[in-house]
């Protein structure tokens, strides 16, 4: 193994064990400690911050620096960012910057994975309805807003609102569903947690304070179930949760345990399409709420009654 090889290996290790002895980095290695500390030397000279800590349970693990010194990725993990930039979700302003990161990523990983990422990339997205877009100026400082707990103002318009309307929230986690940006925050004055669209979010200002909150919930399934969608449809499912979990995907609906039997949670802005999907279920249920759901049943039924009706032979 040359020097080069040899301190690209170092790298390797450090960002996949940090913490690891200069006793294991020299046996994995296949050198002397004294070598190992010479190539921490030099990469440390060559501007990666490599911490150290003296003792038997101390060790060397890679710090945050200055700069982004380059990542050592393995082809498992190469595939992974690839595919993270071809299916993440959309955020206007990042189109540009996607594109850019998957032609950098392919450009320089060696020859022989060049196929697994030219398979990758022929992967195709169907045609379908246009996902919501969150804008990277009021995605990434509610992003910082939430890890850092400081409560902003937001402009936020609702459903069928035609102007947006400022709001103090103290905010507690960004969520995806179904591709879309979500912001768990809980309103001035409030004590529950809410969500907000964040494609309907105009501005974000910082307040630098942090308003009285309850605390954080331990899922965030029941605040997105009717995030963003006109109707909020609930239904007693006369079968076992772990029967209906089986049949349902978490990123559609919510799954809540009633003794023997459960309860469906889920949104929607269409409820015929909710007819035909429980009915595709094949479970025995009732509707809890919209009523109005009721009747959409009713019509699905009754069209495909007379759909497919059968005529008896003469």
């Amino acid at each position: 193994m040359t020097t080069t090889s040899r301190r690209l290996e170092t790298l390797a290790l450090l960002q996949a064990r940090p913490g690891i002895s200069a006793t294991d980095l020299a046996a994995r290695l296949g050198v002397t400690e004294r070598t190992t500390r010479r190539d921490i030397a030099q990469l440390r000279e060559l501007g990666y911050r490599i911490d150290g800590e003296p003792g038997r349970v101390g060790g060397y693990r890679l710090a945050h620096g200055t700069a982004m010194p380059p990542l050592l990725l393995d082809a498992d993990e190469v595939a992974a960012v690839s595919l993270g930039l071809q299916t993440a979700v959309a955020v206007d302003g990042l189109e540009t910057a996607t594109v850019t990161a998957l032609a950098k990523l392919t450009q320089v990983v060696p020859t022989r994975w060049q196929a697994r990422l030219s398979a990758l990339a022929e992967v195709e997205s169907l045609p379908g309805k246009p996902f919501r877009q969150a804008a990277r100026d009021i995605l990434v400082p509610l992003a910082l807003a939430c890890r850092a707990g400081e409560a902003v103002r937001i402009r936020h318009r609702a459903l069928a609102a035609p102007w947006a309307k400022p709001v103090d929230v103290q905010p507690y986690r960004l969520i995806t569903v179904r591709r879309q940006w979500y912001l768990v925050a809980c309103p001035r004055g409030t004590s529950e947690w809410k969500t907000f669209a964040v494609d309907r979010i105009e501005a974000v200002q910082p307040l630098g304070i942090k308003l009285p909150a309850p605390e954080p919930p331990s899922t965030v399934a029941d605040l997105i179930t009717d995030t963003g969608w006109r109707y909020r449809v609930r239904v007693q499912v006369h079968t076992s949760a772990d029967l209906v979990r089986e049949l349902v995907d978490p990123s559609v609906a919510t799954v809540v345990e009633d003794g023997d039997e459960c309860e469906l949670r889920f949104g929607t802005d269409d409820l015929d399409w909710a007819a035909r999907w429980l009915a595709y279920l094949d479970v025995d249920f009732d509707v809890l709420e919209p009523s109005v759901l009721i009747d959409r049943l009713h019509a699905f039924g009754s069209w495909l009654a007379a759909r497919y009706v059968t005529t008896p032979p003469d």
